[in-house]
C-alpha cells in the first residue's frame, strides 16, 4: 500500500440534516449534475414529492422524514453520501478501500464504478418499495450500551428468534434489532443492569429476520440492474470480505436485509493492513466517532459534512487536512493553507501544534468567525438590537431559573446559533452516554427516554458548565430543570456563555 493508505466511509440510518443537500449543492458545482441524475432515475419509481425535497433551500428534518416520507429519507442520505463522494474525488482523492455501513453500501459500491449514480438511485428507490409493500409490522432498532457479547446474552435470555443483533459498531455500542415487544423488555432489563439503550431513529427493522419476506421482493425488483467491474475495492462489514467482479451484487444487496453488519471487525482489519486515514462520505460524523472508538493505534478520522458553520465550510477543512497528507491537491479546499491561517491567527506557534490545532478545533474556530461576523453586520444595520438582546435574554433567564438567578440576565448573550449550540450539545451527551448522536433531538427527555438517571445528569451539566464557561448554577436550581438539550441551550444563551 502506499505510504498514507485511504478509506472512505460511507454512512447509513441517521446520516442526514436539513441543510445536507443544499450545503454541498450551493458551494460545488459538481454536485448539480449528480443530484439530477439522481432525481430523474428516482422520480419514476418515488414520485415528484420525495424526488423535490432533493431541491429544496432546506430538507425537512430527519424526525420528520421519518413520520411522513421515510422513502425520501433513504434516498436523501444516498444522494448526500454518493454527492460528497463526487466533491471528493473530483478534487483528486484516489482511496484505497471503501466501507459502507448498512443503506451505505449502495452508495460504495457506486463510488467503485460498479453502478452509475442513477442505478444506485433505483436500488434505494426499489429497496424502500419492496420495505413498503412487505408490511412488516410493529419493529425497531435500538441501541445498546454494551459489547456483542452481553447483548447477545440478553437476546437469549428473552429468546425471540426475530430479534437479535443486527450491527457491532464497537466495544461499547451494539445495535438490535426486531420485535418492538421483545427490545421493549431488553430495553426494562438493560436500565436495571444500568446497560444504556435508546431507540433509533430508523424506518425499518433492518438487518433482522423480519425482514426475510422483504429481502425477496427486493432481489426480484433488482435482478436486471448489470454491475460493471469494480475500479476500487469495496470491503462489505456485511459480507466479510471484499466484493469481487464474480459476486451477484444484487442478490447481496438484497441478502443484507436479515445479515449482521461487523463494523468494528470491518476497521480494525483495515487498520491492521495500514490504512491509517478514514474519510467520512456523507453527512454527520457518527462513523468517524465510531471509527475513533474502534481502532488503538493512532488513525486520521476526516468527518466531511457537518451543520456546524455550515457543511460546505467543513467540507472544504476536510479538502484540507486531506492535502495535508498528500490524498487531494493543495488548495483543494478553496480555503487558506495551514501556513497562512497560522500567520494570521498564531503566527507565535510551531507549525506542527497549529496543524493539531486546527485539525481537532478548526470545525469550532470557523463557526465561531462566522457567528461574530454575523453578528458584527447585525450590530451595523441595527443599533438597538443589543438592547433588545438584553432584555430578551433576562426574561428567558427568569423563566429558567428564577428570582435567584436574576443577576445572570445581565450577561451577554452567547454568540452561537442555537441549532448550532443543540447540535454541539448533541454530540457531547452522545460521547459522554456513547448513544449515536442522532438520538438527541432538541426535546428529547433525558431520563424519560433515554434513563440518563439525576447523578449523570448532574456530572453533565458539569461538563457543559465548563465547556460555555457557565457562572455556577443556584444551590436551589435542580438538574430535572434542563431534561431537554433545548433547555440547556436556552440556559447557554441566557447565560452569556462562551462559545
Amino acid at each position: 500500500m502506499p505510504e498514507t493508505s485511504i478509506a472512505v466511509l460511507f454512512p447509513g440510518q441517521g446520516a442526514f440534516y436539513g441543510r445536507a443537500l443544499a450545503d454541498l449543492r450551493d458551494e460545488f458545482p459538481e454536485v448539480g449534475p449528480v443530484l439530477a441524475e439522481i432525481g430523474d432515475a428516482a422520480r419514476p419509481l418515488l414520485g415528484d414529492r420525495a424526488v423535490d425535497q432533493l431541491f429544496a433551500t432546506r430538507t425537512p428534518d430527519t424526525e420528520q422524514l421519518l413520520r411522513e416520507a421515510p422513502e425520501a429519507l433513504q434516498l436523501a442520505i444516498y444522494a448526500v453520501s454518493t454527492a460528497t463522494y463526487a466533491v471528493l474525488r473530483a478534487r483528486g482523492l484516489r482511496p484505497n478501500v471503501l466501507i459502507g455501513h448498512s443503506l451505505g453500501e449502495i452508495a460504495a459500491l457506486v463510488a467503485a464504478g460498479a453502478f452509475t449514480p442513477a442505478e444506485g438511485a433505483e436500488i434505494v428507490c426499489h429497496r424502500s418499495i419492496a420495505l413498503r409493500e412487505a408490511g412488516l409490522g410493529d419493529a425497531y432498532m435500538a441501541a445498546i450500551g454494551t459489547d456483542a457479547g452481553r447483548a447477545q446474552r440478553l437476546v437469549d435470555l428473552v429468546g425471540d428468534p426475530l430479534t437479535g443483533i443486527a450491527v457491532e459498531n464497537h466495544a461499547g455500542q451494539t445495535v438490535l434489532s426486531g420485535r418492538a415487544e421483545t427490545l421493549d423488555t431488553i430495553g426494562r432489563l438493560a436500565a436495571v443492569l444500568k446497560i444504556d439503550f435508546a431507540r433509533l431513529k430508523s424506518p425499518y427493522a433492518f438487518h433482522s429476520p423480519l425482514l426475510g419476506p422483504a429481502a425477496e421482493k427486493f432481489a426480484a425488483r433488482i435482478a436486471d440492474i448489470r454491475q460493471r467491474p469494480l475500479e476500487t475495492t469495496v470491503h462489505s462489514p456485511i459480507i466479510g470480505r471484499a466484493y469481487e467482479d464474480a459476486d451477484r451484487l444484487t442478490e447481496l444487496l438484497a441478502g443484507h436485509f436479515t445479515a449482521r453488519v461487523r463494523f468494528g471487525d470491518t476497521v480494525r482489519e483495515l487498520a491492521g493492513t495500514g490504512v491509517s486515514v478514514f474519510v467520512e462520505s456523507g453527512a454527520l460524523d457518527a462513523l468517524s466517532r465510531i471509527t475513533g472508538r474502534i481502532v488503538e493505534s493512532p488513525v486520521t478520522t476526516v468527518p466531511t459534512l457537518l451543520p456546524e458553520a455550515g457543511g460546505a465550510a467543513v467540507l472544504r477543512q476536510a479538502l484540507d487536512r486531506l492535502a495535508s497528507v498528500g490524498a487531494v491537491a493543495a488548495g483543494s479546499g478553496g480555503g487558506s493553507s495551514a501556513d497562512q491561517l497560522r500567520a494570521a491567527l498564531l503566527s507565535d506557534v510551531p507549525a506542527e501544534d497549529f496543524e493539531e490545532f486546527w485539525n481537532g478545533r478548526g470545525v469550532e474556530v470557523r463557526a465561531f468567525a462566522r457567528e461574530a461576523y454575523l453578528t458584527y453586520l447585525g450590530a451595523k444595520e441595527e443599533p438597538s438590537v443589543g438592547a433588545a438582546n438584553g432584555s430578551a435574554n433576562g426574561s428567558v433567564n427568569g423563566s429558567l431559573n428564577g428570582s435567584a438567578n436574576a443577576s445572570v440576565a445581565a450577561v451577554p448573550a452567547v454568540a452561537v446559533d442555537r441549532d448550532t449550540l443543540v447540535r454541539q450539545l448533541a454530540d457531547i451527551y452522545a460521547e459522554a452516554l456513547e448513544y449515536p448522536a442522532e438520538v438527541f433531538e432538541e426535546a428529547t427527555d433525558l431520563e424519560g427516554e433515554l434513563g440518563v438517571d439525576s447523578v449523570k445528569q448532574t456530572e453533565l451539566l458539569v461538563r457543559v458548565g465548563n465547556r460555555y464557561e457557565l457562572p455556577p448554577r443556584p444551590s436551589d436550581v435542580r438538574p430535572a430543570a434542563y431534561n431537554t438539550l433545548g433547555k440547556i441551550a436556552d440556559l447557554i444563551i441566557a447565560s452569556g456563555g462562551s462559545a
